[in-house]
């Protein structure tokens, strides 16, 4: 199958190897086992992407949007956006840091909408978070997580041309809506966190209502494991190396090495490995301890750098806090 382009000149060898690859994206992300969620590069500074335990975890409701624009250049890119928010119950103010003055035993609410498009398929999804906080010691918490909601799938077939135009693969397939839950455990204090989740834990089966398609696709576990520790290195810096180890049947091992500056409660920056994939820089800024802006480039360094100019990610974040807190330095990651 070929993307349709109207006005289009022959295939050359490069544009042929383009298609193949697309066309190989789209099957992947919708019928095959790969990588089936959309991958972030700052997912650093908002964990909760990954984790649904970490809903509660900060000392302000923390609200976020993110877009990232993947392989910018290659027709049918992968193009995500997303607006998260969590926050947390039953806990005294917090006048310091994030496990300050905390109860023993509160609650984590969060959310999260997401809307990932590549090539002729869109994926979208509204899903609620709900974790629980215990503490372990004075300054450690571990917290348990869940979230849940409803997944929609559509392919625009329009975008598409078949060699056979009744391929029951894609004339049987139009959208599907999946329920689904990820769940998570989070260890943190003002120094460290480590988390692990699972996502698509039903593993449910991708297929249009009263489809006659032979060609079903089986939602994949995602496996994530994650820890990072902030070294202060004097008044006024922090070190932050963190690590993300991603598992998913049959592709191999994937893990991604980070490494941040962080500046008071005031700016950030930091670079990225990611293993077969791609190199990042990254920087932010707090501005009036309310919002903060980041942004990241990728550069690829697989075969698609080729094709590609490069991966750009943006996020914008709000910090609500209550009218008695006292404003202070959150530590962020």
């Amino acid at each position: 199958m070929i993307p349709m382009k109207e006005n289009k000149a022959p295939f050359s060898n490069n544009n042929f190897f383009r298609v193949l690859v697309i066309v190989s994206l789209i099957c992947v992300h919708h019928f095959g086992w790969s990588q089936q969620k959309a991958q972030f590069t700052q997912y650093m500074i908002n964990p909760f992407l990954l984790n649904p335990a970490v809903a509660g975890t900060e000392d302000y409701t923390d609200l976020r949007a993110g877009y990232r624009y993947q392989w910018a250049g290659f027709e049918g890119a992968p193009r995500t956006l997303y607006v998260s928010g969590h926050t947390n119950l039953g806990k005294k103010k917090v006048v310091g840091n994030r496990t300050r003055h905390k109860k023993n035993g509160f609650h984590g609410l969060g959310f999260l909408l997401i809307n990932d498009a590549i090539g002729a398929s869109t994926s979208s999804a509204i899903t609620g978070s709900y974790a629980y906080h215990v503490s372990l010691t004075k300054k450690m918490f571990v917290s348990m997580g869940a979230n849940g909601g409803i997944h929609f799938y559509e392919l625009d077939a329009n975008k598409l041309r078949t060699a056979n135009p009744d391929d029951p693969s894609i004339t049987g397939f139009r959208g599907s809506n999946l329920a689904d839950i990820n769940i998570g455990s989070w260890l943190y204090s003002d120094k460290f966190y480590a988390g692990i989740s699972m996502n698509q834990v039903f593993n449910p089966t991708l297929a249009a209502p009263n489809s006659e398609a032979t060609s079903k696709g089986k939602m994949a576990h995602h496996y994530y494991l994650t820890g990072g520790y902030r070294i202060p290195f004097s008044y006024d810096w922090n070190f932050v190396p963190s690590i993300l180890i991603k598992a998913v049947s049959p592709a191999p091992l994937s893990f991604d090495l980070n490494s941040k500056f962080r500046y008071k409660d005031l700016a950030w920056f930091g670079a990225s490995y990611r293993n077969r994939d791609a190199l990042a820089i990254m920087a932010g800024i707090v501005i009036s301890n309310l919002i903060d802006i980041s942004y990241s480039y990728d550069f690829t360094t697989s075969n698609i750098r080729q094709y590609s100019q490069g991966s750009h990610e943006v996020v914008l974040g709000w910090r609500l806090r209550s009218k008695q807190q006292v404003l202070c330095p959150s530590h962020f990651w």
